[in-house]
């Protein structure tokens, strides 16, 4: 086999290959044999057929295209390789003359990704994104939904089983064996069964105007732990120390975010002055690709001003995907296989699971390589964080 590759755009290949005569030959013999075992003519056993009866019936170059399909798919993978040649979508061939005794030449339009240069991408200025300070209300709402999550259910008594909103109502739906709790909240559906009691049977209505027909089978009362209670319960000496801790976590968790938005800032800035051409189909893949997902999930079809925002916002990633590796190879930022290890431990340790046993657990799920991609993903953006100007946001 020959191999050959013309470069039509950073994103566009054209491969050429040509297989040896006594390949295509080989492949045709493969398969006659092939197929006089699959036809049935009457005086000829299985298998038994000659090929100059099968030509006679059928034709010289009845398997002529089956034969130049099957020499495509056996030699393009083999060409790509030894090209070193990574295709993005699915390859375009285009097969030439075919003769079953000489050379067989076809050529396939490969979409790849380009090789990106990245040149200064050290010292990039950005305006800085100032953390909005923990305010008290904010530390209440975390404590109402502790509140919230060690809350018990208590069953309302006879005198007061009126359905009230914050209650946890046991409904069986119309045509449906099973129970389910629901907590009446406003602004929801539930609401509409407040002021009902149990037994009583309902007819809810939802905002696009169906109805739904429900019994109310029990009340249940969602008790709190007071604040001190929930303290102790969460291993705090008192409100006061929970509160703090509170607002240590809520800190922490919004200059993270902080440091998120910079880094997300200082790579988008590196792609805006570095040209990037996309390969147009392997992006219309993922376009289609997200859509489906969407559609899965039962959401309304997107306009196409949704779709175009979608398609923007792939290509932004597929973009800081690009320089990201590069600066990578340019930097020397890949992790070894010692580094990856002893990452992967620490996961292991703040998951509270064996090393061996998460290894085994992202092989199974094919999660490794992406695990191993996003922490040094996260080695570039660290890398260029520390390196850039971060310049204060004018009042």
């Amino acid at each position: 086999m020959r191999a050959t590759k013309e470069v039509k755009s950073p994103t566009h290949v054209i491969v050429r290959v040509e297989v040896p005569a006594e390949q295509v030959s080989r492949k045709v013999e493969e398969l006659f044999r092939r197929v006089s075992r699959q036809i049935h003519l009457p005086g000829f056993r299985p298998g038994h057929v000659p090929r100059a009866v099968l030509e006679a019936r059928f034709g010289k170059d009845f398997l002529n295209e089956d034969a130049q399909a099957e020499l495509i798919e056996e030699y393009l993978p083999q060409a790509l390789q030894q090209l070193q040649l990574r295709p993005v979508s699915p390859p375009q061939t285009k097969p030439g003359e075919f003769d079953p005794h000489k050379d067989f030449t076809f050529e396939a339009e490969i979409e790849v990704l380009p090789d990106v240069t990245v040149h200064s991408y050290t010292g990039i200025e950005i305006e800085d994104e100032p953390v909005q300070p923990v305010a008290d209300s904010d530390i209440d709402a975390v404590l109402e939904r502790l509140r919230l999550e060690h809350a018990t259910l208590l069953p309302k008594s006879e005198r007061s089983d009126l359905v009230e909103a914050g209650d946890i109502v046991e409904v069986k739906i119309a045509d449906e064996e099973e129970v389910r709790e629901w907590r009446v909240a406003a602004g929801e559906l539930s609401e509409q069964l407040i002021g009902h009691r149990v037994g009583e049977s309902v007819l809810l209505r939802t905002d696009d105007g169906h109805e739904l027909r429900v019994r109310i089978e029990g009340v249940k009362l969602l008790e709190k732990p007071d604040l001190e209670e929930l303290a102790k319960t969460l291993g705090h000496e008192d409100v006061a120390a929970l509160r703090a801790k509170i607002r240590c976590d809520l800190e922490e968790s919004r200059a993270r975010r902080r440091e998120r938005a910079l880094k997300l800032k200082i790579i988008d800035a590196i792609v805006a002055r570095t040209p990037i051409e996309l390969p147009a189909r392997f992006v219309e893949s993922l376009v289609a690709q997200e859509l489906e997902r969407l559609a899965e999930r039962g959401l309304p079809e997107p306009s196409a001003e949704d779709v175009a925002k979608l398609r923007s916002a792939l290509e932004q990633r597929l973009k800081r995907e690009l320089v990201m590796e590069a600066i990578k190879k340019q930097e020397g930022l890949a992790l070894s296989d010692s580094d990856f290890e002893k990452l992967l431990e620490e996961e292991a340790r703040q998951r509270d699971m064996n090393p061996i046993k998460l290894r085994a657990l992202l092989e199974r799920e094919g999660q490794l390589q992406s695990f191993r991609d996003d922490l040094e993903d996260e080695r570039v953006l660290q890398f260029l964080y520390e390196r850039a100007k971060i310049i204060p946001k004018e009042s």
